[in-house]
């Protein structure tokens, strides 16, 4: 993986301003793309010497406008089961934050652990939980941050008024970080619902960590592709949340600050 200051370079010789905002675009996410009028567009193998390798994932990085706002996004992200450390994994958002953005915004499928959600339902997340990321942070050093108010609240109230606005089912949640590649067993899923996980996912929790240590405004928004006590795969993943693209494209064109 290239160093930071690598990757400053390559991005600072592409774009001579880099936007405010950042969509991190998950699974079945990436309709936005259609939205936007491109103007840099940059390989994650070129920026980071990485290739994304997860099915869904473009692995690029797209700068243009949205609705005449200026945004990047990242289509794809890297993930923890990769094989990259914590910190590595979260590369990518030291890197923007770098380059000056200020609001983050994080798309994700998950799985519901609630019994009152259903597949195609929106969470906009209130809060996380971070205990199994404990052996492998990808904070490093004394970072002692405050994650009280992981979400922002101006930014959640704003989804909320728009999901409801445009009649997109929607619920505000908790969600649970798991490292996978391997889907929970259902003794995992009723663990983490005891804890009180509304969805599970293997993204979102490392990003908004180092998000927040770095002083960035954070909106989490996770799709239900699957609910807790059957079986699924990630092709069944992929299928459901591009069955609401139009939704999730809606949603993101008009949260973009």
């Amino acid at each position: 993986m290239k160093s930071l200051d690598e990757s400053f370079q390559i991005v600072n010789k592409k774009t001579s301003s880099f936007p405010e905002t950042l969509l991190v675009l998950g699974s079945g996410w990436n309709k936005i793309l259609d939205e936007m009028k491109v103007d840099t567009r940059i390989s994650y193998d070129e920026l980071f010497d990485v290739k994304t390798s997860v099915p869904g994932h473009n692995g690029e990085l797209l700068i243009g406008t949205v609705n005449n706002k200026r945004v990047a996004c990242m289509s794809g992200r890297f993930h923890m089961y990769e094989g990259f450390s914590g910190y590595e994994a979260t590369t990518p958002i030291r890197l923007f934050a770098q380059l000056g953005i200020k609001n983050l915004i994080l798309t994700a499928a998950s799985g519901a652990l609630n019994e009152k959600y259903k597949v195609g339902d929106f969470v906009i997340l209130s809060d996380m939980i971070t205990l199994f990321l404990a052996i492998d942070s990808p904070l490093v050093g004394p970072k002692f941050i405050d994650v009280s108010e992981a979400f922002n609240k101006n930014m959640r109230e704003k989804a909320v008024q728009l999901c409801a606005s445009n009649n997109i089912p929607f619920h505000e949640g908790v969600y649970v970080y798991y490292h996978g590649p391997n889907y929970e067993t259902p003794a995992d899923k009723m663990a983490l619902r005891f804890l009180g996980a509304d969805v599970c996912g293997m993204s979102t929790v490392p990003e908004t960590l180092v998000a927040r240590s770095l002083g960035i405004n954070v909106l989490g928004l996770a799709f239900v592709t699957n609910l807790a006590f059957v079986k699924h795969d990630h092709k069944e993943v992929v299928e459901q949340a591009s069955k609401a693209s139009e939704q999730m494209k809606k949603l993101l064109s008009s949260l973009i600050f």
